[in-house]
């Protein structure tokens, strides 16, 4: 089941957000994320939140409150509740953006979803994140995105080789604090990703 998580980050461009909305077997919206599924036009199936920084809208859809003092941020909740019904895709949508602290931890849902065998994608509207946990991984190349960057999570990726890139890169040692794997590009239909050694986001993004 690919589901669309609708996140409450501040957005006001949501033309990234119908098409994936149209391609989504279910939808979920994140407390105030309901904001922007109105703006949409976007009928969600399931709301969850605690509500604390205003009611819930007027939707005739099933809603499942939480208690404001919780360990879960609001879209934690939402993605273990999706798990539990059968997702083996989440796609997030309007959850950049805004408090630094929620951005981080709304990246770090798609780890979470690796750990549980479900894949996840982070979108907005110039970037599109995945999590790489290792190993070889092959990408097509999207005429969208014109850059590719791998952004280390642990202190150092080993054994990091690019091909079919602008910049090849060939069984390297990169440490989380010198990422110089960002601003890469696609040079070839598809290009690959391997890691011998650790974990990364990779992001797909274009300018403005």
């Amino acid at each position: 089941m690919n589901v669309l998580m609708i996140a409450a980050a501040p957005e006001t461009d949501y033309e990234y957000v119908k098409p994936l909305a149209q391609r989504a077997d279910y939808i979920i919206c994140a407390d105030g994320g309901v904001r922007h599924a109105q703006a949409c036009g976007i009928q969600p199936d399931l709301v969850v939140g605690d509500f604390d920084s205003g009611s819930c809208p007027d939707f005739d859809v099933e809603v499942i409150r939480l208690k404001p003092e919780k360990d879960d941020t609001d879209l934690l909740s939402c993605t273990r509740e999706a798990l539990r019904r059968g997702a083996d895709t989440i796609t997030y949508v309007c959850a950049s953006g805004g408090r630094i602290d929620h951005f981080l931890s709304n990246l770090s849902q798609l780890e979470f979803l690796y750990e549980h065998g479900c894949s996840g994608v982070f979108v907005d509207s110039r970037n599109r994140v995945t999590f790489h946990g290792g190993g070889t991984v092959t990408y097509p190349a999207d005429p969208a995105y014109k850059y590719v960057g791998i952004i280390p999570l642990d202190d150092k990726l080993t054994g990091l080789t690019l091909r079919g890139t602008k910049y090849v890169v060939t069984n390297a040692e990169v440490s989380r604090f010198e990422p110089y794997t960002t601003s890469n590009e696609p040079a070839a239909p598809e290009y690959s990703i391997t890691i011998q050694r650790g974990r990364a986001l990779v992001i797909e993004s274009k300018d403005k």
